[in-house]
């Protein structure tokens, strides 16, 4: 049974396949990118429901990608994973770009990771 299609794009080769491992052994059908165009890419033909993309990714930073992704596919719901920490402001500044929703990496609950992903899920339709 397919849960949902999740598009995961960040550079750390390792983080993706700890993804990819983690939402395919639940059920999702999952795409992976490790940079940002290529990542556009697979929205524009797979139309996934939920984009999991790194906030820091080479010649484009994730809240830049946001709109792009937003256009390419409206109904898509971006959640930002990110190492870069500042006190609120890079939470602030991604929602205000679009993204659903925000997690800080490492990843401290990957349950509550998948509970906001089925949530987002679930709101595409």
């Amino acid at each position: 049974m397919n849960k949902g299609r999740i598009l995961t794009i960040d550079d750390e080769a390792d983080f993706v396949a700890i993804i990819k491992n983690y939402f395919s052994l639940r059920g999702y059908e999952v795409f992976t990118a490790v940079r940002g165009v290529a990542g556009l890419d697979i929205v524009q033909k797979e139309k996934p429901d939920v984009v999991l993309i790194d906030l820091k990714l080479p010649g484009i930073d994730g809240d830049q990608i946001v709109p792009q992704i937003k256009k390419l596919n409206p109904k898509s719901k971006v959640i930002m994973i990110t190492a870069y920490k500042d006190e609120g402001q890079t939470k602030k500044r991604v929602i205000e770009a679009g993204a659903y929703a925000y997690f800080e990496k490492p990843i401290a609950s990957f349950k509550e990771l998948e509970e906001t992903v089925s949530k987002a899920i679930k709101e595409v339709g």
